[in-house]
């Protein structure tokens, strides 16, 4: 009997051996990216199905035959690991396993759209130019954007995206970086470069010596740092901080070492991306009394003194920078990068009036710095402690789309109903945002923002911000009250109140979830631009009538508004002190506006009498 059964299992193995040869024979053989031929292995379907969508046994081995049995039933010939892929995708989504193909899809690009970059011509009314990192980076972020989309968001949060609801800034960077950090220059002059010495990959430079190397180790800081994060990067009271370097230093020498500060940012900056990340130095005349006891870091990074001490170097830094701003580069080419941005205090006005208009005669030959007004009662660094260092930031952005809210709704409560709901899309996605470079930090993928000092890790994820925009209010307001913002006070009164609502929504998010969702204005444009294309495709006749080219960035009045100008900066100035983030009203100007002591005067009233915190001119403006 043993013999028989023998001879059985025999047979049964030599019919299986057949079946497997024949069935071998069907398969085509798979090109592996190694550069190597292989046996098509169909248990590599069923096991990678499993694994990556955590499909069931059952329903992995179903799908796995009826990709083999498609691969033999159409005589394909060539096979490669993205082709069965494909042929899995397909078949999962005919049989309805979407969110398992949506798991078990391959992110990448047609081979068309990488070659029409190779071939895409320079912008030249871009700041962007196209090399290879660009080309690199592009199709990087073509694959980042995927994966946000695919795997780290929901249905809903992709789609709302997608669909245009919501806005999600940056989105390719979502897996990986922070959006934007202001550093406390004070870090890098009183520890070197880097600020802290666990990371092997750098070679640490001590404490600078004297003012030259200073700026050298703030610039190269800047570009090092850059590699982490996709947005701004500002360093806070740059004259201030500067100041105690340039004891015994001619104004002459100063603004010689200061001129090479410039371009060291602005050249670093390419040397790391294709295009100027957004750098920005706020910029002040003298001391302000919260700094003027706090202890001074001087050369070698020793304390000398209170920066109080330091208030004819900081001026003299002040109007260095201005006079190297109005000369421009070795061509004449004006420095946009980097920004400045100017501190103006009431008391300053009056006391520094000379070298500020002298930053009238920059804002009209080169292009208008920031202005920062610091006159307002409601804007103070009074509480702000200066003993430690002031670093802060946002880890992302996520932008609402007002007008859609009113196309969704049939009345101003209703709207405001949707706002609340898309909101609460917002802090879900804002919570992955935090979640995700926390575990980034901790797993060392962000080693500069891991970096401690004293044990204290410089990138303070407790104080960086979640931050909700919108766009689109004036559109908004007009469809529901057939009125734009400047047209009627019960209109305007609407619009300051959907602003309180937003502003007092994410005050209560915050209490909520015990971090700090931030209201600020969308400074990019690039949402705008974007949903107004998807909302006159998804709601045309709704769209089409509301929009004059693109809707209005957050706040803003129309721009091609027959009103006088002051009305206008006083309109959209309410709406500052109601957003706690970054706002910056946009004054456009023309030719005959540009008269040194008429805009130094504009400049005074809007400090003085208005709530505007924020602003810059655009010259020749064709408001469109």
């Amino acid at each position: 009997m043993v013999l028989v059964h023998d001879s059985k299992i025999s047979k049964k193995n030599k019919i299986d051996e057949f079946q497997s040869r024949y069935l071998k024979s069907l398969l085509p053989h798979v090109f592996r990216s190694e550069g190597d031929m292989v046996e098509f292995n169909p248990s590599k379907i069923l096991k990678s199905l499993i694994k990556e969508t955590d499909m069931n046994k059952r329903h992995a081995s179903q799908i796995t035959e009826l990709v083999v049995r498609r691969i033999i039933s159409s005589g394909i010939k060539f096979l490669s690991g993205p082709h069965i892929r494909e042929i899995v995708c397909s078949i999962l989504s005919e049989h309805h396993f979407e969110n398992e193909r949506k798991l078990y899809t391959r992110i990448g690009m047609p081979l068309m759209d990488y070659e029409a970059m190779l071939e895409r011509n320079i912008d030249k009314k871009s700041n962007k130019f196209i090399n290879p990192e660009e080309i690199h980076q592009w199709a990087a972020r073509k694959i980042s954007n995927e994966y946000a989309l695919l795997r780290i968001l929901n249905s809903d949060e992709s789609k709302a995206h997608l669909y245009g609801d919501i806005h999600i800034h940056k989105l390719p960077y979502f897996d990986l970086r922070p959006y934007c950090q202001v550093w406390d220059p004070r870090m890098i002059l009183e520890h070197g470069l880097p600020p802290f010495s666990n990371l092997k990959c750098y070679n640490k430079s001590g404490p600078a010596n004297n003012l030259k190397t200073a700026i050298s180790h703030l610039a190269k800081w800047l570009a090092i740092v850059q590699s982490e994060f996709c947005g701004y990067q500002y360093y806070d009271f740059i004259t201030i901080f500067l100041a105690p370097y340039a004891i015994d230093l001619t104004y002459e020498e100063i603004e010689q070492i200061l001129r090479l500060f410039i371009y060291e940012i602005n050249q670093a900056t390419v040397s790391q991306k294709s295009f100027f990340p957004f750098v920005s130095l706020t910029c002040v005349p003298t001391v302000p009394k919260y700094l003027l006891n706090v202890p001074a870091i001087g050369p070698y990074g020793r304390i000398i003194g209170k920066y109080g001490n330091f208030k004819d170097e900081c001026f003299k830094l002040f109007n260095a920078l201005t006079n190297i701003y109005i000369k421009g580069d070795h061509n004449g080419k004006p420095f946009n990068f980097p920004k400045r941005e100017i501190k103006l205090e009431e008391n300053w006005i009056r006391e520094f009036e000379s070298s500020y208009i002298k930053i009238i005669e920059e804002t009209i030959t080169m292009g208008s710095p920031y202005f920062y007004n610091m006159c307002p009662s409601w804007i103070s660094n009074e509480n702000v402690n200066f003993l430690k260092y002031i670093t802060t930031g946002s880890l992302q952005t996520v932008i609402l789309n007002l007008p859609r809210y009113a196309y969704m709704s049939n009345n101003e409560d209703e709207c405001l109903s949707i706002i609340n709901e898309k909101m609460e899309l917002c802090s879900k996605i804002l919570l992955k945002k935090r979640k995700i470079i926390n575990n980034r930090i901790n797993t060392k993928h962000l080693p500069l923002c891991g970096g401690k000092i004293n044990g204290e890790q410089i990138f303070k994820l407790q104080e960086q911000k979640l931050s909700i925009s919108f766009i689109g209010l004036n559109e908004m307001v007009k469809y529901l009250t057939n009125f734009e913002l400047h047209e009627d006070d019960n209109a305007f009164d609407f619009g300051k109140k959907t602003v309180q609502h937003i502003s007092e929504k994410c005050k209560k998010m915050s209490e909520r979830d015990k971090v700090c969702y931030n209201l600020s204005e969308d400074l990019s444009g690039m949402s705008s631009h974007r949903l107004t294309r998807l909302d006159i495709r998804h709601f045309p006749k709704k769209a089409k009538s509301m929009i004059n080219k693109h809707y209005a960035n957050s706040c803003d009045l129309r721009k091609n508004l027959k009103i006088p100008l002051f009305d206008r900066i006083i309109k959209q100035g309410e709406f500052h002190p109601i957003i706690n983030g970054r706002t910056i009203s946009k004054i456009p100007l023309s030719e005959k506006d540009c008269n040194i002591n008429e805009l130094w005067d504009l400049i005074k009233n809007i400090c003085l009498n208005t709530k505007t915190s924020n602003f810059l001119f655009h010259f020749n403006a064709t408001e469109t």
